[in-house]
């Protein structure tokens, strides 16, 4: 029998046995959030800008999650167009955020992409990336508010990271999340939580943004979500997805 050189029986590994991709394999422009657990809420009394408590942050709770992935980023304008074929922003230029975007209009946005939106507790979890706070430096390093974005929106991953490589998870535009909302966290599981039971009037946002004061963005402010035109919920939005399943 002939023998096969060494470079030979190299190439034909890869036509019959192809490589199959790794669930480890890193995504374009999406991060790999760790699976752990964390404390979810604030303790900390504060008051939200229409005066009220802060109670729909309570009681602080451990929460556990399975490793999923995050968009780095939030989506542009110009990536929300070229997905959705509109672009629902009132201040244009390609490399902003996408805000007023609808909810029905995020979750196409995710789906088109093999995506999905992250949940409350996903949300907040990749926001304190493994400490009890969204950062670890000042705040302007990272957040754009109204103290240093000049009145005016910035584009997209033009701040810091957090711990875990992800942009902008404060300041700039409000997040979409999957969960609907409620006045109050509610009991639900430890591991893996999506929210309340039911069909409810809004799906929570989170993060705040660029119009909004530096003492009201906290990680654990969240609001019934609304795409609306005031300068209070300005809210784009960013992906999620499985590791293995792709959705």
């Amino acid at each position: 029998m002939k023998k096969i050189s060494p470079i030979a029986a190299f190439l034909l590994c890869f036509v019959l046995f192809p490589s199959v991709p790794s669930a480890k394999k890193p995504i374009k422009d999406m991060v790999r959030i760790p699976k752990g657990c964390f404390q979810m809420g604030t303790a900390t009394e504060y008051t939200y800008f229409d005066h009220e408590k802060n109670h729909r942050e309570r009681p602080v709770h451990k929460v556990c999650l399975d490793s999923f992935y995050l968009d780095k980023y939030e989506a542009s304008q110009k990536q929300f167009k070229k997905i959705t074929g509109r672009n629902p922003t009132k201040l244009i230029n390609n490399d902003w955020p996408a805000d007023h975007v609808r909810y029905p209009d995020a979750l196409a946005f995710c789906a088109e992409q093999g995506k999905r939106l992250p949940t409350e507790a996903e949300w907040e979890y990749a926001a304190r990336a493994g400490g009890p706070k969204n950062n670890s430096g000042p705040l302007h390093d990272y957040v754009w508010h109204s103290g240093n974005s000049s009145r005016t929106p910035h584009p997209v991953g033009s701040k810091k990271a957090n711990a875990w490589g992800v942009h902008d998870m404060l300041g700039s535009v409000w997040e979409w999340t999957s969960d609907w909302y409620s006045v109050t966290y509610e009991i639900s599981p430890r591991n893996n939580p999506k929210g309340p039971k039911g069909q409810r009037s809004h799906h929570v946002i989170r993060g705040g943004s660029w119009p909004d004061d530096e003492s009201l963005i906290r990680v654990g402010s969240r609001h019934p979500g609304m795409a609306d035109a005031t300068e209070s919920f300005l809210v784009g939005v960013r992906c999620a997805r499985k590791l293995k399943s792709g959705k």
